[in-house]
């Protein structure tokens, strides 16, 4: 059976940085999440669609002969596309106004790449998945319909239950 693990992608210009940060998460989350990389803008958004969960964006992208395209241009393009899918602007950029207009264009967080800025990626995600039926069907390949049904199934169980003993 086929499980729905949770889309990543992450694009950043400098290889190092993008495989080390797929590796962190792939050490911590396993078969929950597809990881893709992408180093340039172009690339990703090309690949994008309405099942990719999670962008994490570097703020600044060098891409060829261009010097650059800013991160909040890529996250408007990937929100006036894909509403639904989360964008994370991973940066060193400190400047508050630049993080609160990533935000009201639609940013899920704006991280500033320093010691622990991984954990609070990890902790984005792991939200995500602490969603129940995504963790039943990505842990146990079972079909969301099935998982819905035992879950109904509980309930009543439950209710019928108390009311048998309390109100009979």
């Amino acid at each position: 059976m086929e499980t729905q693990a949770i889309n990543v992608f992450i694009l950043n210009d400098n290889v190092e940085i993008a495989g080390k940060l797929r590796k962190y998460l792939r050490d911590r989350f396993g078969k929950l999440l597809n990881i893709s990389l992408f180093f340039s803008s172009r690339s990703c958004l090309k690949m994008m669609d309405n099942n990719v969960h999670l962008v994490v964006v570097d703020d600044y992208l060098y891409e060829g002969a261009n010097k650059g395209r800013p991160g909040v241009e890529v996250l408007k393009q990937i929100k006036d596309k894909y509403p639904k899918t989360e964008v994370v602007i991973l940066t060193s950029n400190e400047d508050i106004g630049f993080a609160l207009d990533a935000l009201k264009m639609g940013a899920r967080d704006y991280i500033l790449n320093k010691y622990g800025a991984w954990q609070r990626i990890m902790m984005i995600i792991d939200k995500n998945i602490q969603q129940p039926i995504r963790y039943f069907v990505a842990e146990f390949g079972v079909n969301i319909f099935i998982v819905a049904f035992l879950g109904t199934f509980a309930l009543v169980g439950v209710a019928v239950y108390f009311a048998l003993k309390y109100f009979v």
